[in-house]
């Protein structure tokens, strides 16, 4: 296991690979998994139904852009048939970033113009606007 260099509680970090742009982590979530099913709420009537990896972006490090890759795990209720993923706290599932890459996104757009933060920029992909 290696040291949490990425600094979220929630995850441990399984494996890293440095590129000259990039920084590549491999984390598992140590999140318990859920009590109940979020759609119809029946208490422990879930199985586990596959894993998806995901890409998640997260602040630069070291002037280089951060992605967390996890195995996300996918449940089903067995009453309403439905699936869901297991909750991740510290990500925004709907942007695949961070909460704390959104919060650093928005005090720097307070405190820069969108065209000054523009070369100098880190993140090299499309960023979807926070709302």
């Amino acid at each position: 296991m290696l040291p949490n260099m990425i600094n979220l509680s929630n995850f441990e970090i399984l494996d890293m690979k440095e590129s000259e742009y990039d920084y590549r982590f491999l984390i598992k979530s140590n999140t318990p998994p859920p009590s109940h099913c979020p759609k119809c709420g029946t208490f422990p009537n879930l199985y586990k139904h596959g894993k998806k990896d995901q890409l998640f972006f997260d602040l630069p490090m070291h002037g280089k852009r951060v992605g967390l890759i996890t195995k996300r795990q996918r449940y089903r209720c067995l009453e309403c048939k439905e699936t869901f993923f297991e909750d991740l706290p510290d990500m925004d599932v709907s942007r695949s970033v961070t909460n704390r890459l959104i919060d650093w996104i928005q005090q720097a757009s307070l405190e820069k113009t969108f065209t000054s933060t523009k070369p100098c920029s880190t993140i090299k992909t499309y960023v979807p606007p926070v709302s």
